[in-house]
């Protein structure tokens, strides 16, 4: 018999058939809509987050930049001063096609790469240190990705204690810049403003500071070979600021022990164990040498410190010279000096000497018992003495050599930062430059001699530092490195102190 199909049930097969297709279109319309979403999100805004990151710090490597070329010892022609990874010294030309106002330096929009990101950075001396007039310098870069897809946030939006959605923090411009109408262009909170954008974007926003970095940061630093010092030789550290030198190296319990152990050595080349002697309260690092742990050692031991040191040219910032004394020539009767004012660290008093002989002696005078700033220039040779009274900041520039005694490092103050000795690196690199200082005497001062042999004979107990090519030092003596000279002497180059990425 044949059974007949009732029109209800075909409707209920209609019916579920339907209400099936209903579930899985929503359910494929839920997850198109996820999958548009986090495509959206993940192909778009994500690698406009990551891009527009890539710009700001591209910003910032260009404001870096500028800001090396700005060191003041000049450029001679035809003998670039390059830093120590090739960028050359242009102080002629930093910030060159920025606008400036104030001590404020900002760059024009760039546009760069297949994306389209664009950047500009603000770079202002935020500082000067007043010892040493060295600048420090804020650069606050914006990097901007176009942002593509659909516009919409993200995945959550969510906002509560201890949540924060992603789109919060993505902080996507869809209409306007929402941080320059929060706190400025520059984002000190000067002038806000809602400024329109003609595609949405995000903006990321660095700040990098730029801190000088200053000729003495060891005891000893050379790019080339290095030997000494004897056997019974001591290293070690103290900081003139709390007074002046006692060893503590060996007493943890003494408030000053904190500045004690860092009497270091850097040396540029390999070298064996054997050419470092005596007792070092510091670090020691080489290039290549085999220098192994031990007891003579209270520091950290580095063979794979590679670097360089520039040549050093003639500062141009100074003021013209003084007409007198424009050289010393009475070898028997000290010519004493006395500057016509007190003079700043940036502007000392100058004066130009051809040179100073073996026997004569150069005295330098405070104005009035106040902190006088001089500096010499001496153009040939340096064999005589050079005596610096208290409150006399000196710094010499020698074009030639120095061979003088220890004694003739005459610093009645005790304090290395204020007899400083720069010698001239040659325009000719094949010409041999050295400085030699021999016995007897004690000395405080510090050397900066990037391209000079220096030779240390004796058993001076000496406050200070020495940068050079080459060292050699064959006696038993006892060094202090003061560590105020961490902020001593002219700018040689800068490095990056502090990075941050402001969130706002």
């Amino acid at each position: 018999m044949k059974r007949v199909k009732r029109l209800e049930e075909e409707g209920n097969v209609l019916i579920c058939a339907l209400g099936a297709i209903l579930i899985l279109s929503l359910i494929g319309a839920n997850v198109l809509r996820n999958c548009t979403t986090r495509f959206n999100v993940s192909s778009s805004q994500v690698r406009s987050w990551k891009d527009s990151l890539m710009a700001a710090e591209a910003g910032g490597d260009i404001a870096y930049a500028e800001v090396r070329k700005i060191i003041t010892a000049g450029v001679p022609t035809g003998f670039p001063n390059t830093l120590p990874d090739g960028v050359v010294n242009d102080p002629s030309h930093a910030f060159h096609g920025w606008t400036k106002s104030g001590s404020k330096y900002s760059s024009h929009v760039t546009t760069f790469g297949s994306n389209n990101l664009t950047t500009s950075t603000v770079v202002d001396n935020f500082y000067s240190d007043p010892a040493t007039g060295n600048r420090w310098y804020r650069a606050r870069t914006r990097g901007t990705a176009p942002v593509n897809g659909l516009p919409r946030t993200g995945m959550d939006d969510r906002m509560g204690a201890g949540v924060r959605g992603d789109s919060l923090l993505r902080k996507i411009d869809f209409r306007t810049d929402h941080f320059i109408a929060a706190y400025g262009r520059d984002g000190d909170g000067v002038g806000p403003t809602v400024t329109p954008v003609p595609n949405p974007q995000i903006t990321r926003r660095i700040e990098q500071i730029s801190a000088p970095v200053t000729p003495f940061e060891v005891a000893i630093k050379t790019t080339g070979s290095y030997y000494g010092l004897g056997s019974a030789a001591q290293i070690d550290s103290y900081n003139s600021k709390d007074g002046p030198y006692v060893f503590v190296a060996n007493n943890p319990a003494s408030p000053r022990y904190k500045d004690a152990r860092s009497g270091s050595v850097a040396i540029g080349s390999a070298v064996a164990p054997d050419a470092v002697n005596g007792m070092l309260y510091g670090n020691i690092s080489t290039n290549g040498g085999t220098i192994l742990p031990n007891q003579y050692i209270t520091g950290t031991v580095d063979n794979n410190v590679p670097f360089t040191i520039p040549p050093f040219h003639m500062p141009t910032d100074l003021p013209p010279p003084q007409a007198a004394p424009t050289t010393v020539i009475d070898s028997n009767t000290p010519t004493s000096v006395t500057p016509p004012a007190t003079g700043t660290p940036q502007a000392p008093t100058f004066y130009l000497l051809s040179t100073l002989a073996t026997g004569c002696q150069l005295i330098l005078n405070p104005v009035s018992g106040n902190d006088t700033y001089v500096a010499i220039r001496i153009t040939g040779d340096l064999k005589g003495k050079v005596t610096v009274k208290n409150k006399v900041h000196l710094k010499v520039f020698v074009n030639g050599n120095i061979d003088i005694k220890a004694r003739d490092v005459d610093n009645e103050s005790h304090l290395a930062a204020n007899l400083q000795y720069y010698s001239i690196s040659p325009t000719d690199p094949t010409t041999v430059q050295f400085i030699h200082i021999a016995p007897p005497g004690d000395f405080a001062a510090t050397f900066y001699a990037p391209s000079a042999d220096v030779v240390l004979n004796g058993n001076p107990d000496l406050i200070g530092a020495i940068i050079c090519k080459t060292f050699y030092g064959n006696g038993n003596t006892s060094w202090h490195y003061d560590r105020a000279l961490d902020t001593e002497g002219d700018a040689v180059d800068y490095r990056i102190v502090s990075y941050v990425e402001d969130i706002r």
